[in-house]
């Protein structure tokens, strides 16, 4: 597809580019768990947390403490990302996956600063995951 000279026409013919469908698929898979995990946090968030050693502390389930932060990002995160991608934006789903950048590599920084090896790797695997989807769309994007 040759871009036109014209800077507004070239501008909107990277923006009209598809997302690869494999970033695609996998983004439909984050969006629809983290709404099923906001749903079920909302629902019986101590089926979510049986095994939590703060659980049988009081309102250790209550929505306006750390299970209603866990439960608000997943609704952010689900209600983002399902926008971007029934729209089929690039930019949206760029911002997207910045966000999921941001998002996971504080989630890492976290488990690391309290100690939780299994959420060290995955908050920062996940994040180098969707670094690595944003560059690929950006380069298929300036590639043309």
């Amino acid at each position: 597809m040759a871009i036109p000279e014209n800077s507004e026409a070239k501008a909107t013919a990277m923006t009209d580019q598809p997302v690869p469908i494999w970033i695609t698929y996998y983004l439909w898979f984050v969006s629809i768990l983290s709404a099923v995990f906001a749903i079920v946090i909302y629902l019986n968030p101590a089926a979510m947390w049986s095994h939590w050693e703060a659980a049988s502390a009081s309102g250790a389930f209550s929505l306006t403490g750390p299970t209603g932060l866990f439960c608000a990002r997943n609704l952010g995160t689900a209600a983002l990302g399902i926008y971007a991608l029934t729209n089929k934006s690039r930019p949206m789903i760029e911002a997207f996956l910045v966000f999921r950048v941001v998002v996971d590599f504080l989630d890492g920084t976290h488990a690391l600063i309290g100690g939780n090896p299994p959420i060290i790797y995955i908050g920062f695997g996940t994040a180098a995951l969707h670094l690595v989807m944003l560059i690929t769309i950006k380069r298929q994007a300036r590639s043309g």
